[in-house]
């Protein structure tokens, strides 16, 4: 197989348009998608309005791949979790910890998106398509999970459809409250909340706790 060879003209093109992602992720998540023009973002990267029409035809564009990117590492970060070899009720507290990472790492993303709907779950017919895909498919994982946890007898025979909901819903509104206040004290305390909420009271065995 022939090896590909990236020209040092798609290398700069690639950083280019990193950078414009970046300034416009910025300048989004400060003021406010409507709140900012093409111009305001070509001045931010340093880029002339012409140049950065060569890479995006508007910001609608623009976002979407903003949405596209930080969507795709969120699921790179958490689907693993739901992949690995732990045992069903580690794979969820672990999940729930991973809200620290998930809010220190795209913390401009989530107030982006969060300023943009409303939500960090708009509904379908206005969501990224990207953004939606994560959702629909981190949903599915927990929702296996607790369903495996069940069937093994690990946690209590509740709906599963109905503890995958709660929990996702529990999450959403956390990560939406503290996303407006970064305090990471604050947040490692009430993710360890939503742990013994969750998982303490979901599994079968009463009294186990995380060791």
């Amino acid at each position: 197989m022939a090896n590909i060879t990236i020209t040092r003209k798609e290398k700069e093109k690639t950083r280019h348009k990193a950078e414009i992602l970046q300034a416009a992720l910025n300048l989004f998540s400060d003021k406010g998608f409507g709140n900012v023009s093409m111009q305001d973002i070509a001045a931010k990267a340093e880029f002339s309005v012409g140049a950065l029409y060569n890479f995006f035809a508007g910001k609608e564009q623009l976002f979407g791949e903003l949405m596209g990117d930080c969507s795709d590492r969120i699921y790179q970060m958490l689907s693993p979790i739901f992949d690995s070899e732990m045992p069903d009720d580690e794979k969820i507290r672990t999940y729930i910890r991973a809200g620290v990472r998930l809010l220190e790492d795209n913390l401009k993303f989530i107030r982006l998106y969060v300023s943009q709907y409303n939500s960090l779950t708009p509904a379908p017919t206005h969501s990224p398509k990207a953004a939606e895909n994560m959702e629909i498919k981190l949903k599915e994982k927990l929702l296996n999970t607790i369903k495996s946890g069940i069937r093994n007898k690990l946690f209590r025979a509740v709906d599963e459809q109905t503890a995958t909901n709660a929990l996702c819903a529990t999450m959403e509104a956390f990560v939406l409250k503290s996303s407006e206040n970064f305090d990471k004290a604050k947040i490692e305390q009430g993710l360890k909340n939503i742990e013994t909420l969750f998982v303490d009271n979901l599994l079968k065995n009463e009294g186990r706790s995380n060791a």
